[in-house]
């Protein structure tokens, strides 16, 4: 794998005016949130009918504002005063989604009514050899890993002022034994017979589901109980709830018994990595997610850094249940007890 190409080079006047131009959205921006917040305090907060606490709450969210805004222009100003950039060549080793999502607490409006907001924000993320730069979602789902690439950004604001695609990774191809040209990857799938150790993983990531559906149906039940004598309208979503789960469950439950009698058999598919990628949140936890030709599939962190794009693996899934229990690789079987 090449190693990163990085120089530092003098911005071109195109890239001034690229940079210039966030002078002027930073303007706009500041604009339209000066009428949001002169509405809120002259029409909204009415500083002679309210106390000095919602005063000093706006004060605090204007400054905070203002500081954000500032920031903005300061890493602008500083980018251009230095009139240099940095340039990126290499291959690309990862990739990641990054979803921030921002949740509003209740508040009360001069009508008295209740209001919640959340609001999310989705990043892109792409690794030349080790080093994470942000791009703009255009340029991230051009690329995948294996990419060659050349970068070049604004060292403070981390603008992305040009982004190429040198080299694209190809998918290796297999010649077929009657003809001299070359065909894709064809994936196959066979069916054999489990181990104990895969029957006894397959019975444990069942029960671990059954018994996470007991304790919602158990609190869905409570829930039914105490709200019984009140206003049938709350019910509703409990109700659909709990029906959604139970029959889930059963379903489940249905499923696993067709797996016990039919033999504990695991169906194997062999496939190609074409692509992998992390997913990164605020709410949730990271995912590991790896693309191929036939389907995107969730793996651990060990196995997600064995694999390698073009790489040939064969994922084991439980038959009926379609659960995948395990990945292998030329190291051999990895298995995915954690997911």
């Amino acid at each position: 794998m090449t190693s990163t190409n990085f120089e530092i080079k003098p911005l071109s006047s195109q890239d001034k005016s690229k940079l210039r131009r966030q002078y002027l959205f930073a303007v706009l921006f500041l604009l339209v949130a000066s009428a949001i917040f002169s509405f809120i305090y002259f029409f909204v907060i009415k500083p002679d009918n309210f106390s000095v606490v919602p005063i000093v709450m706006f004060s605090v969210f204007l400054l905070i504002f203002t500081g954000i805004v500032s920031y903005m222009f300061w890493n602008t100003y500083i980018d251009l005063k230095r009139g240099i950039k940095y340039c990126y060549t290499g291959v690309i080793t990862d990739k990641r989604v990054d979803k921030h999502t921002t949740k509003s607490r209740s508040y009360n409006t001069r009508m008295g009514t209740n209001i919640r907001r959340k609001s999310s924000r989705t990043y892109y993320y792409i690794t030349i050899d080790n080093k994470e730069h942000s791009v703009p979602y255009s340029k991230y789902a051009k690329v995948n890993v294996n990419d060659k690439v050349y970068l070049e950004s604004s060292p403070k604001n981390k603008e992305v002022l040009a982004f190429t695609i040198l080299e694209k990774n190809q998918n290796p191809v297999t010649i077929t034994t009657n003809t001299s040209y070359f065909a894709p990857f064809k994936s196959k799938s066979i069916t054999k017979p489990m181990r104990q150790s895969e029957i006894d993983l397959v019975k444990k990531i069942f029960f671990n589901k059954v018994r996470r559906a007991l304790i919602y149906i158990t609190v869905y039940s409570i829930l039914l109980f105490t709200l019984w004598q009140g206003i049938f309208i709350f019910l509703i979503p409990v109700i659909i709830a709990f029906i959604y789960t139970s029959i889930k469950s059963l379903i489940l439950i249905n499923k696993y018994a067709k797996f016990n009698r039919n033999g504990n058999l695991k169906q194997i598919t062999t496939v190609q990595v074409t692509d992998k990628l992390t997913m990164t949140s605020n709410s949730s936890s990271t995912k590991f997610r790896v693309m191929t030709n036939v389907e995107n599939i969730d793996v651990s962190e060990k196995i997600y850094n064995k694999l390698k794009i073009n790489d040939i693996i064969e994922l084991h899934r439980a038959t009926f249940l379609k659960k995948l229990i395990g990945v292998s690789i030329n190291e051999g079987t990895l298995y995915l007890e954690n997911l």
